[in-house]
């Protein structure tokens, strides 16, 4: 009977905490239902519709679509992770439950928030046991997506590493849809069983562990950055594929906005230099560690600039570019009031420069 109340409790909580998110977007929720309400309906159609490719394996957009619901379940689950969890209540339930019937909670809970598993449990039962071998990627495609909204769920700081590879995998390698399922259920595996003190631990034993530590606990200023990177590269692709005439332009057009994603991220380790200043002149290996706020910032310019060579390989351009990106940094580092305005000097004097050399 406690563990029954208990569980009354968290279903009560999660639904307590759906509620709370949905009543901020109370506005907008009475928009979507005035004038969307019919949409709704074709929303879980859509889901069903896109299912039933990955089900069906269509050749050209089952890996798209596999890859589209593994990372919209992956955002849904982290979003729902703390109602899940009941985050704000978690030191209070251990007054009155169990360590295995919270545990048993949590994943309930996390499964109640896997809508695209969910919807494919009917699919899932309408194959014959003779026609699983030839739905066996469908199969894998529901364990990513089980997988994944427990990982989500539980391990929310890990699942954005996850989702990078599960968007970059099929960008950097021609698999097929089965292999590459299997390659998202390995990776799984890995992020979910990797231990926590085997993560840092080496890395830690170096000066720049420091900032190891720092951006695993502030990953979030890099994440969108990196989405944004890849949206631009996405950009550049299709424009490349629709006018490949135009490939100088792109470097022109997208290079810019490449340092300006990339070099903004040196503002926030400004803010991290100044608070531990202290703590850093305290050190005698403190210049280490200050050389260590350029090493995130530089990283996401080069591998930005280098993303570009695989559409368009224009070496001046990434050059060029690459400099601008080396004075920006240090424009954001020194003079971050006027971060903005040098931005827009330096990067136009090197879409001039490349173009005064193209």
């Amino acid at each position: 009977m406690r563990n029954f109340s208990f569980f009354e409790y968290r279903i009560a909580a999660f639904h307590h905490f759906i509620a709370e998110q949905l009543g901020q977007l109370k506005q907008l929720g009475v928009i979507l239902a005035l004038f969307m309400y019919t949409a709704f309906p074709a929303l879980i159609l859509l889901i069903y519709l896109a299912l039933g490719k990955v089900m069906t394996q269509d050749p050209t957009l089952s890996i798209l679509l596999s890859v589209a619901l593994i990372v919209m379940q992956s955002e849904l689950s982290v979003a729902l992770s703390k109602g899940a969890l009941d985050v704000k209540h978690r030191l209070y339930q251990r007054s009155f439950a169990s360590k295995e019937m919270r545990v048993l909670c949590d994943y309930a809970l996390a499964l109640a928030g896997n809508l695209v598993f969910l919807l494919s449990v009917p699919l899932l039962l309408s194959l014959d046991l003779s026609k699983w071998q030839q739905g066996l990627h469908f199969v894998l495609f529901c364990i990513c997506v089980l997988g994944s909204g427990f990982v989500a769920t539980l391990k929310t700081t890990r699942i954005k590493l996850y989702v990078i590879t599960v968007i970059l995998l099929p960008v950097l390698f021609d698999l097929s849809l089965l292999w590459l399922l299997t390659s998202y259920i390995a990776l799984l595996v890995g992020v979910a069983f990797w231990p926590n003190s085997l993560a840092f631990k080496r890395l830690t034993k170096f000066n720049l562990g420091f900032w190891v530590s720092y951006h695993s606990h502030a990953f979030a200023e890099i994440w969108w950055r990196v989405l944004m990177l890849l949206a631009l590269w996405v950009f550049a692709n299709v424009l490349n594929l629709q006018r490949p005439d135009l490939g100088f332009f792109v470097h022109c057009f997208i290079s810019p906005f490449i340092v300006y994603i990339a070099s903004s991220q040196q503002l926030n380790q400004n803010e991290c230099v100044i608070q531990y200043k202290l703590w850093l002149n305290s050190l005698r290996n403190a210049n280490t560690l200050v050389y260590g706020q350029y090493v995130v910032p530089m990283s996401l310019a080069v591998v930005g600039l280098m993303s570009l060579q695989l559409i368009v390989v224009s070496l001046q351009s990434l050059i060029i570019f690459a400099v601008a990106g080396a004075l920006t940094i240090a424009v954001a580092k020194y003079k971050p009031s006027h971060y903005a305005l040098g931005w827009f000097v330096i990067n136009g004097l090197m879409i001039t420069i490349n173009y005064w050399v193209y």
